[in-house]
């Protein structure tokens, strides 16, 4: 039976690991309606993450769930986000959060992808990502 989540000796690794880079952006490219940014987050691995983003000047935030390989957009007016994103480990959802400041300008789409060292394609092939179907969508 494959396991969710890594044990807790290598727990430790994956937590060094995810603050010197748990996630990753690729450059942003057009969106559809030009007045909203459109973010989409893609998790490639098999854990849970929760990711908060909140508008630098203050306002209503969003907190996303996504389960493991799930993905999940989202848009929002153009600005300055504080964005804090959390991997969450093992039964008690205790896991390490990462806080960065992102700035996403409307009429563009990004793609804040989710990885941990022990990330694999769902397939376990080498080449193909988990699950990168918004990458396909636009």
């Amino acid at each position: 039976m494959r396991e969710l989540c890594p044990k807790p000796a290598i727990l430790i690794v994956w937590g060094l690991l995810l603050l010197a880079g748990g996630c990753g952006t690729v450059g942003p490219t057009a969106s559809g309606d030009g007045r909203t940014a459109h973010f989409v987050v893609i998790n490639l691995s098999d854990c849970g993450w929760q990711i908060t983003l909140a508008p630098a000047v203050g306002g209503p935030y969003r907190i996303l769930h996504l389960a493991g390989r799930e993905s999940q957009a989202v848009d929002l007016p153009g600005g300055e986000y504080h964005i804090e994103q959390t991997a969450l480990a093992g039964p008690t959802g205790a896991g390490s959060t990462r806080q960065l400041k992102i700035r996403l300008d409307s009429g563009q789409t990004y793609r804040w992808r989710l990885v941990t060292l022990l990330s694999a394609p769902a397939d376990g092939a080498r080449s193909a990502p988990a699950n990168d179907d918004h990458e396909r969508e636009r």
